[in-house]
Protein backbone atom coordinates (compact mmCIF):
# COMPACT_ATOMS: atom_id res chain seq x y z
CA UNK A 1 0.00 0.00 0.00
CA UNK A 2 1.57 3.28 -1.08
CA UNK A 3 1.74 6.36 1.12
CA UNK A 4 -1.20 8.07 -0.55
CA UNK A 5 -3.46 5.03 -0.18
CA UNK A 6 -2.32 4.52 3.41
CA UNK A 7 -3.27 8.11 4.21
CA UNK A 8 -6.65 7.54 2.55
CA UNK A 9 -7.18 4.35 4.58
CA UNK A 10 -6.43 6.22 7.80
CA UNK A 11 -8.94 8.93 6.93
CA UNK A 12 -11.58 6.34 6.10
CA UNK A 13 -10.93 4.60 9.43
CA UNK A 14 -11.26 7.92 11.27
CA UNK A 15 -14.53 8.70 9.51
CA UNK A 16 -15.90 5.22 10.15
CA UNK A 17 -14.91 5.29 13.84
CA UNK A 18 -16.56 8.69 14.25
CA UNK A 19 -19.78 7.43 12.67
CA UNK A 20 -19.75 4.33 14.86
CA UNK A 21 -19.07 6.41 17.96
CA UNK A 22 -22.03 8.66 17.14
CA UNK A 23 -24.30 5.60 17.07
CA UNK A 24 -23.00 4.53 20.47
CA UNK A 25 -23.47 7.94 22.03
CA UNK A 26 -27.06 8.07 20.80
CA UNK A 27 -27.80 5.37 23.37
CA UNK A 28 -25.17 6.04 26.03
CA UNK A 29 -26.63 6.47 29.50
CA UNK A 30 -29.85 4.66 28.64
CA UNK A 31 -30.58 1.09 29.58
CA UNK A 32 -30.11 -0.75 26.28
CA UNK A 33 -31.69 -4.09 25.50
CA UNK A 34 -29.06 -6.75 26.08
CA UNK A 35 -28.66 -10.11 24.40
CA UNK A 36 -26.25 -12.72 25.76
CA UNK A 37 -23.81 -14.41 23.38
CA UNK A 38 -22.36 -16.31 26.36
CA UNK A 39 -22.67 -16.41 30.13
CA UNK A 40 -21.11 -12.94 30.46
CA UNK A 41 -20.65 -11.91 26.81
CA UNK A 42 -23.15 -9.18 25.93
CA UNK A 43 -24.34 -7.53 22.74
CA UNK A 44 -26.67 -4.55 22.40
CA UNK A 45 -28.49 -2.94 19.50
CA UNK A 46 -25.80 -0.25 19.53
CA UNK A 47 -23.05 -2.77 18.80
CA UNK A 48 -25.00 -3.71 15.68
CA UNK A 49 -25.83 -0.16 14.62
CA UNK A 50 -22.24 0.94 15.07
CA UNK A 51 -20.88 -1.95 13.04
CA UNK A 52 -23.40 -1.37 10.25
CA UNK A 53 -22.34 2.23 9.62
CA UNK A 54 -18.64 1.36 9.92
CA UNK A 55 -18.95 -1.40 7.33
CA UNK A 56 -20.81 0.88 4.91
CA UNK A 57 -18.12 3.55 5.05
CA UNK A 58 -15.16 1.18 4.67
CA UNK A 59 -16.70 -1.04 2.00
CA UNK A 60 -17.66 1.98 -0.09
CA UNK A 61 -14.07 3.25 -0.02
CA UNK A 62 -12.40 -0.17 -0.41
CA UNK A 63 -14.80 -2.66 -2.03
CA UNK A 64 -11.95 -5.08 -2.74
CA UNK A 65 -10.96 -5.41 0.94
CA UNK A 66 -12.16 -7.96 3.49
CA UNK A 67 -14.05 -6.71 6.55
CA UNK A 68 -13.98 -8.81 9.73
CA UNK A 69 -16.34 -7.62 12.46
CA UNK A 70 -17.23 -8.88 15.90
CA UNK A 71 -20.97 -9.04 15.31
CA UNK A 72 -21.50 -9.65 11.59
CA UNK A 73 -18.50 -11.80 10.67
CA UNK A 74 -16.74 -11.51 7.31
CA UNK A 75 -17.92 -9.43 4.38
CA UNK A 76 -16.26 -8.08 1.27
CA UNK A 77 -13.65 -9.64 -0.96
CA UNK A 78 -12.87 -13.07 0.45
CA UNK A 79 -9.30 -13.38 -0.87
CA UNK A 80 -8.33 -9.79 -0.19
CA UNK A 81 -4.77 -8.92 0.76
CA UNK A 82 -6.05 -6.17 3.04
CA UNK A 83 -8.27 -6.98 6.02
CA UNK A 84 -10.15 -4.59 8.28
CA UNK A 85 -10.84 -5.74 11.84
CA UNK A 86 -13.78 -3.94 13.39
CA UNK A 87 -14.89 -3.88 17.01
CA UNK A 88 -17.92 -1.58 16.93
CA UNK A 89 -18.18 -1.48 20.73
CA UNK A 90 -15.26 -2.74 22.77
CA UNK A 91 -16.42 -2.68 26.37
CA UNK A 92 -20.05 -3.61 25.83
CA UNK A 93 -20.53 -4.53 29.48
CA UNK A 94 -19.28 -1.09 30.51
CA UNK A 95 -21.56 0.59 27.97
CA UNK A 96 -24.60 -1.38 29.10
CA UNK A 97 -23.99 -0.25 32.69
CA UNK A 98 -23.36 3.38 31.82
CA UNK A 99 -19.60 3.28 32.41
CA UNK A 100 -17.53 5.51 30.07
CA UNK A 101 -14.71 3.05 29.29
CA UNK A 102 -15.76 1.77 25.88
CA UNK A 103 -14.54 2.45 22.35
CA UNK A 104 -14.85 1.84 18.64
CA UNK A 105 -11.72 0.04 17.44
CA UNK A 106 -10.71 -0.33 13.77
CA UNK A 107 -7.49 -1.85 12.48
CA UNK A 108 -6.22 -2.53 8.95
CA UNK A 109 -3.84 -5.44 8.39
CA UNK A 110 -2.02 -6.09 5.12
CA UNK A 111 1.30 -6.16 3.27
CA UNK A 112 3.62 -3.20 3.62
CA UNK A 113 5.71 -1.79 0.77
CA UNK A 114 8.04 -4.81 1.06
CA UNK A 115 5.22 -7.35 1.11
CA UNK A 116 5.40 -8.10 4.84
CA UNK A 117 1.98 -8.46 6.46
CA UNK A 118 1.62 -6.13 9.43
CA UNK A 119 -0.74 -3.63 11.06
CA UNK A 120 -1.07 -0.65 8.71
CA UNK A 121 -3.72 1.56 10.30
CA UNK A 122 -5.19 1.77 13.78
CA UNK A 123 -7.97 4.00 15.10
CA UNK A 124 -9.66 3.96 18.49
CA UNK A 125 -12.46 6.34 19.38
CA UNK A 126 -13.59 6.49 23.04
CA UNK A 127 -16.43 9.02 22.73
CA UNK A 128 -17.65 9.16 26.33
CA UNK A 129 -14.12 10.04 27.44
CA UNK A 130 -13.42 12.48 24.60
CA UNK A 131 -10.38 10.46 23.51
CA UNK A 132 -9.27 9.61 19.97
CA UNK A 133 -6.20 7.59 18.97
CA UNK A 134 -4.92 7.08 15.46
CA UNK A 135 -1.81 6.09 13.56
CA UNK A 136 -0.42 4.42 10.45
CA UNK A 137 2.61 2.28 9.74
CA UNK A 138 5.83 4.26 9.73
CA UNK A 139 4.09 7.57 10.42
CA UNK A 140 3.70 7.47 14.20
CA UNK A 141 0.53 7.66 16.25
CA UNK A 142 -1.38 10.37 18.11
CA UNK A 143 -3.74 10.77 21.05
CA UNK A 144 -6.28 13.61 20.92
CA UNK A 145 -8.04 14.69 24.10
CA UNK A 146 -11.04 16.96 24.40
CA UNK A 147 -10.30 18.63 27.73
CA UNK A 148 -13.01 20.84 29.24
CA UNK A 149 -11.77 24.40 29.42
CA UNK A 150 -8.81 23.69 27.14
CA UNK A 151 -10.35 22.21 24.02
CA UNK A 152 -8.56 19.71 21.79
CA UNK A 153 -5.05 18.68 22.82
CA UNK A 154 -2.93 16.35 20.67
CA UNK A 155 0.09 14.40 21.85
CA UNK A 156 2.24 11.83 20.01
CA UNK A 157 2.10 8.35 21.46
CA UNK A 158 5.21 7.13 23.26
CA UNK A 159 5.67 4.34 25.77
CA UNK A 160 7.03 4.92 29.28
CA UNK A 161 10.55 4.38 30.54
CA UNK A 162 9.58 2.45 33.68
CA UNK A 163 12.11 -0.35 34.19
CA UNK A 164 11.13 -1.89 37.54
CA UNK A 165 7.98 -3.85 38.28
CA UNK A 166 7.61 -2.24 41.70
CA UNK A 167 7.02 1.09 39.95
CA UNK A 168 4.84 -0.30 37.16
CA UNK A 169 1.25 0.60 36.33
CA UNK A 170 -0.26 -2.47 34.63
CA UNK A 171 -3.52 -3.14 32.80
CA UNK A 172 -5.21 -6.49 32.31
CA UNK A 173 -8.56 -8.08 31.62
CA UNK A 174 -10.32 -11.38 32.25
CA UNK A 175 -11.67 -13.56 29.42
CA UNK A 176 -15.28 -14.66 29.21
CA UNK A 177 -14.28 -18.25 30.05
CA UNK A 178 -12.57 -17.32 33.33
CA UNK A 179 -14.98 -19.62 35.16
CA UNK A 180 -13.37 -22.60 33.40
CA UNK A 181 -9.79 -21.27 33.57
CA UNK A 182 -9.77 -19.49 36.91
CA UNK A 183 -6.50 -20.82 38.32
CA UNK A 184 -4.60 -20.36 35.07
CA UNK A 185 -5.64 -16.70 34.95
CA UNK A 186 -5.77 -15.69 38.61
CA UNK A 187 -2.40 -17.10 39.70
CA UNK A 188 -0.30 -14.85 37.44
CA UNK A 189 -2.72 -12.00 38.13
CA UNK A 190 -2.03 -12.37 41.85
CA UNK A 191 1.72 -12.45 41.32
CA UNK A 192 1.68 -9.26 39.27
CA UNK A 193 -0.66 -7.51 41.72
CA UNK A 194 1.91 -8.19 44.44
CA UNK A 195 4.88 -7.24 42.26
CA UNK A 196 3.66 -4.04 40.57
CA UNK A 197 2.69 -0.62 41.86
CA UNK A 198 -0.87 -1.22 40.71
CA UNK A 199 -2.99 -3.27 38.31
CA UNK A 200 -6.13 -1.91 36.66
CA UNK A 201 -9.01 -3.44 34.69
CA UNK A 202 -10.83 -0.99 32.44
CA UNK A 203 -13.09 -3.55 30.78
CA UNK A 204 -11.84 -2.67 27.29
CA UNK A 205 -8.82 -4.48 25.89
CA UNK A 206 -8.60 -2.05 22.98
CA UNK A 207 -8.29 0.86 25.38
CA UNK A 208 -5.83 -1.03 27.59
CA UNK A 209 -3.41 -1.45 24.68
CA UNK A 210 -3.87 2.16 23.58
CA UNK A 211 -3.08 3.29 27.14
CA UNK A 212 0.25 1.47 27.02
CA UNK A 213 1.01 3.15 23.70
CA UNK A 214 0.13 6.55 25.18
CA UNK A 215 2.30 6.05 28.25
CA UNK A 216 -0.73 5.92 30.56
CA UNK A 217 0.22 2.38 31.57
CA UNK A 218 3.48 0.46 31.39
CA UNK A 219 2.17 -2.90 30.15
CA UNK A 220 -0.94 -4.93 29.40
CA UNK A 221 -1.59 -8.65 29.34
CA UNK A 222 -4.66 -10.77 28.63
CA UNK A 223 -5.63 -14.15 27.25
CA UNK A 224 -8.39 -15.22 24.89
CA UNK A 225 -8.80 -12.00 22.92
CA UNK A 226 -10.13 -11.87 19.36
CA UNK A 227 -8.41 -10.18 16.39
CA UNK A 228 -10.83 -7.23 16.40
CA UNK A 229 -10.00 -6.60 20.09
CA UNK A 230 -6.35 -5.91 19.37
CA UNK A 231 -5.82 -5.07 15.66
CA UNK A 232 -5.89 -1.28 16.16
CA UNK A 233 -3.83 -1.50 19.34
CA UNK A 234 -1.08 -3.49 17.64
CA UNK A 235 -0.46 -0.58 15.27
CA UNK A 236 -0.64 2.07 17.99
CA UNK A 237 1.75 0.25 20.30
CA UNK A 238 4.24 -0.55 17.54
CA UNK A 239 4.33 3.09 16.43
CA UNK A 240 4.76 4.21 20.05
CA UNK A 241 7.91 2.08 20.46
CA UNK A 242 6.38 -0.75 22.46
CA UNK A 243 6.84 -4.50 22.30
CA UNK A 244 4.21 -7.17 21.64
CA UNK A 245 4.48 -10.94 22.10
CA UNK A 246 2.77 -13.94 23.61
CA UNK A 247 3.43 -14.96 27.22
CA UNK A 248 6.61 -16.79 26.21
CA UNK A 249 8.07 -13.87 24.27
CA UNK A 250 7.26 -15.36 20.86
CA UNK A 251 5.80 -13.17 18.07
CA UNK A 252 2.12 -12.38 18.40
CA UNK A 253 0.21 -13.67 15.35
CA UNK A 254 -3.21 -12.10 14.88
CA UNK A 255 -5.94 -14.69 14.92
CA UNK A 256 -3.63 -17.48 16.07
CA UNK A 257 -1.91 -16.49 19.30
CA UNK A 258 -4.04 -16.96 22.41
CA UNK A 259 -2.15 -14.79 24.90
CA UNK A 260 -0.93 -11.22 24.39
CA UNK A 261 1.57 -9.11 26.29
CA UNK A 262 2.21 -5.52 25.25
CA UNK A 263 4.72 -3.38 27.11
CA UNK A 264 7.17 -0.49 27.05
CA UNK A 265 9.93 -3.04 26.20
CA UNK A 266 11.87 -2.42 29.42
CA UNK A 267 9.44 -4.50 31.49
CA UNK A 268 8.72 -7.16 28.91
CA UNK A 269 11.07 -9.88 30.12
CA UNK A 270 10.25 -9.25 33.78
CA UNK A 271 6.52 -9.67 33.15
CA UNK A 272 7.10 -12.81 31.09
CA UNK A 273 8.96 -14.29 34.06
CA UNK A 274 6.03 -13.50 36.35
CA UNK A 275 3.43 -14.86 33.94
CA UNK A 276 5.28 -18.17 33.65
CA UNK A 277 6.58 -18.58 37.19
CA UNK A 278 5.24 -21.59 39.13
CA UNK A 279 3.18 -20.81 42.23
CA UNK A 280 5.94 -22.06 44.44
CA UNK A 281 8.66 -19.42 44.83
CA UNK A 282 6.57 -16.51 43.54
CA UNK A 283 7.47 -14.38 46.57
CA UNK A 284 11.19 -15.01 46.03
CA UNK A 285 11.31 -14.04 42.36
CA UNK A 286 8.42 -12.05 40.90
CA UNK A 287 7.86 -9.68 43.82
CA UNK A 288 11.54 -8.70 43.82
CA UNK A 289 11.52 -7.41 40.27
Amino acid sequence: MDTMTLHQALQVALDAAQAGAAELMSGYGDKPKVRYKGATDLVTEYDLRSEEVIRKIISKAFPDHLLVGEEEGNTGFRNARYKWYIDPLDGTTNFAHGHPFFAVSIGLIGPDSEGVERPLVGVLNAPALGELYWGSHGCGAVRRLNIPGRGLVERPLAVTQTNKLRGAFLNTGFPYDIYERGGEILHPFGRLVMAARTVRRTGSAAMDIAYVAAGLADAFWETGLKPWDVAAGLLLLAEAGGQISDYQGQPYILGQTRDILGSNRLLHGLIIDCLNEPEQGEEDVCSRR
